[in-house]
């Protein structure tokens, strides 16, 4: 029985609460948030973030403050760190940004932020898009401030490991002047969408929908039809042409392919039947087959005929869409 947990998590969750921003990030994109899906940030703006896990959230931020308290403890010269970062914006370009921090490396001012790594890390994959665009989009805001701010020209982000703390990755990034100008566009499309149904489900194309556990506005962003217009001919060249004629060639391409597939698992067996053989190395690859067992399937129709009342067992999943190409 969890004694500690529950007033841990309580806990957490007021720390939560507590902390504020200078600026009403309701009213931007946010540079933290920016790759993400733009429906995502869309619901997230217009309703609050719901109830989800928040533990690696946590762990960044309590990686952030052990680094800071590091480089202060070190004598850094640092500004707008820990306890005194800022939220920096843009009115014009509806953008807004809230650095981890500056640092001055005795030449330069830089900008630094700070992200936690799961241990698991593909660190080839290092550094995230969304990280960079973060980053960078913050050293453009500061070069906005007229002064006010240091205006660094590049950037470092720092990955720690989450298990190791001694394991540091440094990846230094370069100002992009025109990030404000090419997400600008970005940030009107998500600001004055009346409907999430405008915009594109950019997480459908990306898997982000399924990632970390899931969207947690997926029942509200499943289905997205509107409108009852139906037209004899669609636009010839345009976009949604395109679209249309790029998924008709990806599917007979799919179609091609599984057959191919197909046929060549049967020449597979073949061979292996005729050398007598489950398990065989061929060039640089092992051919393994085994015996699956058959899948066990419940008779739903006859159970309820036989009187078993199964309603308390069924479970009615997410709405969905289909679409149907002829």
């Amino acid at each position: 029985m969890d004694i500690i947990k529950g007033h841990i998590l309580s806990g957490a969750q007021a720390l939560d609460d507590a902390e504020g921003f200078s600026i009403d990030r309701a009213k931007y994109l946010n540079a933290s948030t920016a790759e993400s899906c733009i429906r995502k940030q869309w619901y997230e703006r217009k309703h609050g973030v719901p109830e989800q896990d928040w533990g690696f959230a946590r762990r960044g931020k309590q990686g952030e403050l052990y680094l800071v308290d590091c480089l202060a403890a070190a004598g850094i010269e640092t500004a707008y760190m820990g306890d005194e970062q800022v939220s920096l914006a843009s009115e014009e370009h509806r953008i807004s940004a809230t650095p981890d921090g500056f640092m001055w490396t005795g030449d330069i001012w830089i900008e630094v932020e700070f992200k936690t790594l799961d241990p698991r890390t593909n660190r080839a994959r290092l550094p995230k898009l969304s990280h960079v665009t973060q980053i960078q989009i913050g050293m453009e805001l500061a070069h906005r401030q007229g002064g006010a701010y240091p205006a660094p020209d590049h950037g470092v982000i720092v990955y720690m490991d989450a298990s190791n703390y001694n394991d540091i990755i440094e990846v230094k990034v370069d100002r992009d002047p025109g990030i404000l100008d090419r997400l600008a566009p970005r940030a009107k499309a998500m600001l004055d969408s009346r409907k999430a149904a405008k915009l594109d489900r950019e997480g459908k194309r990306t898997g982000e929908c399924k990632m970390y556990g899931g969207c947690p506005f997926a029942a509200e962003c499943g289905i997205g039809i509107e409108g009852d217009a139906k037209v004899a001919r669609g636009n010839r060249g345009s976009g949604l042409d395109e679209a249309v004629q790029a998924y008709v060639i990806a599917v007979a391409d799919m179609d091609d392919a599984s057959n191919r597939k197909a046929d060549a698992a049967e020449s597979i067996k073949s061979g292996l039947a005729e050398r007598n053989a489950r398990e065989l190395v061929v060039g640089n690859h092992l051919l393994k087959l085994t015996e699956v067992a058959g899948r066990v399937t419940v008779d739903w129709k006859k159970a309820e005929a036989a009187g078993y009342d199964l309603t308390p067992f069924k479970k009615i999943g997410l709405p969905s869409e289909r679409l149907t190409v002829k």
